[in-house]
């Protein structure tokens, strides 16, 4: 539950497309199935419409009729970010496209509580993704997060480098999948560097239907735990499942200051890059 301690709804900025095929005119994304699109927190729908670049929220409260437009001159990671256009709080968001634009995740969190207040976070695939049963794949890319500070009133981004290698024969028809994320970085309001953020240990997990299963994750160096923590969670997308979808949310102290907690929600879609058949 967000308290109601409230900031200053001062304006922040919102993360959108980027780098990805605007060419498609109809809005991507859509209601949250379970399925072939994914929610988790209090959205539940979202979509990006490339025509007037801006996303589009369902679920949140206070942030008027859910359109986000986009912060000229502020990117994190190659994607623009996005804030809302009207409403009584302040949200920021951010749109992660695939190259067949279907592909996607999606971000959205405020710095207008005490806590960390509402947020949403989704990710889709492509639906009847023909995967692999006798091969093992590895995805790469990238993850642009959104950081809010516990307290209320500020908030900053993230990056990072997130590899997924996938056996699809082992466990039968879920394979087993092992993910790390490193190279994270994070920035303030304004998309300047405050600094190195620790990797993040993650547990293997396994997908079924096409959907990865939630895994623990956790800051740490080497394979100890040491700071905040969180889930990771995601979907194939594209005909033969080349692409990955996905979020990770995570809270704790604030490995640049340790007095501080915060609460960090990232998107990633990322590209297989190899698939090796016996």
């Amino acid at each position: 539950m967000a308290l109601l301690g409230l900031v200053g709804c001062g304006g922040a900025a919102i993360t959108g497309p980027a780098g990805g095929d605007d060419s498609a005119a109809a809005p991507s994304g859509g209601v949250c199935d379970g399925t072939t699109i994914v929610c988790m927190d209090e959205a539940n729908a979202f979509s990006y419409d490339a025509t007037k670049d801006e996303i589009h929220i369902n679920n949140l409260p206070f942030d008027l009729d859910g359109t986000y437009q986009k912060v000229d001159g502020l990117t994190v990671g190659g994607q623009q970010v996005y804030r809302n256009a009207n409403g009584a709080r302040t949200y920021y968001a951010l749109y992660v496209q695939g190259t067949n634009t279907l592909t996607a995740a999606s971000v959205a969190a405020t710095d207008s509580y005490v806590d960390y207040g509402y947020s949403g976070t989704m990710f889709r695939g492509t639906g009847n993704v023909d995967l692999p049963t006798d091969a093992q794949a590895t995805y790469q890319g990238s993850y642009q997060g959104i950081r809010i500070y516990e307290g209320g009133g500020a908030h900053g981004f993230s990056t990072g480098d997130v590899q997924m290698v996938i056996d699809f024969e082992d466990f039968d028809d879920t394979g087993a999948i092992s993910t790390t994320v490193g190279n994270r970085v994070a920035y303030d309001a304004n998309g300047a560097v405050l600094g190195a953020l620790p990797s993040l240990v993650v547990a293997d997990t396994q997908h079924e239907g096409g959907v990865i299963a939630q895994t623990t994750i956790s800051e740490g160096y080497g394979d100890t735990a040491t700071g905040a923590s969180g889930t990771l969670a995601g979907i194939f997308g594209g005909t033969d499942g080349d692409q990955v979808a996905g979020v990770l949310v995570l809270e704790g102290p604030d490995a640049l200051d340790a007095d501080v907690n915060v609460r960090e929600t990232g998107a990633f879609v990322i590209d297989q890059v190899s698939l090796i058949r016996p």
